[in-house]
This record gives C-alpha cells, sequence and structure tokens, in this order.
C-alpha cells in the first residue's frame, strides 16, 4: 500500500516577514530494493527550451489531500503526454466528409 504525506513549508526572509505557506506531497519510495524514502511528488516544467522537475505545490491542505484521493490512490497517470488517434481516413471516404 502506498503512504503519503503532507508537508508545510513557509519561506521567512531575514526580516522574520513569512509570506505564506505552500503545501507539498511526499509518497515513500522503494530505495535500492531494500530501502525505503520519503521523495517529493514532482512535475516537470519547461523554460527558456529547457525542462526540469519542481515540486508540485498546492495552497492549502484540502487541495493536497484531494490529489492524493482523486489521484494518486485511484493510480492516475500524471506528468505524461497522451497519444490517441481521433479519426483514420483514406482517400475513398474523406470525399464523402463535410
Amino acid at each position: 500500500m502506498k503512504k503519503y504525506k503532507i508537508i508545510s513549508n513557509e519561506y521567512h526572509d531575514e526580516y522574520g516577514k513569512g509570506y505564506g505557506e505552500s503545501f507539498y506531497v511526499k509518497e515513500l519510495k522503494s530505495f535500492l530494493f531494500l530501502w525505503t524514502r520519503w521523495s517529493y511528488i514532482q512535475h516537470m516544467e519547461f523554460s527558456w527550451g529547457d525542462c526540469y522537475n519542481v515540486r508540485t505545490k498546492f495552497k492549502t491542505v484540502q487541495d493536497a489531500r484531494d490529489f492524493i484521493k482523486d489521484i494518486m490512490c485511484t493510480g492516475n497517470e500524471r506528468n505524461k503526454t497522451h497519444v490517441r488517434t481521433v479519426e483514420e481516413h483514406d482517400c475513398t471516404t474523406i470525399n464523402q466528409l463535410k
């Protein structure tokens, strides 16, 4: 059974001013077949012709809970591209389309 935990993170500047809480989800993953470790759920972002993985941030604890319940626990694929054929035609059927 997969395990998840929600982590709260708030940045405070050099004057102690907080910039609001952000929430992240960690997943317990297998590590070298013998151990386990907690790792952040990440997604890929593209910027300036480069791509990199970043932690997936949530605004509230409830948003993080819903993500775990609706996406992670159901086994839905995430952060992937899905390709599907919408229609297929040959030269005899293409003339019948309007």
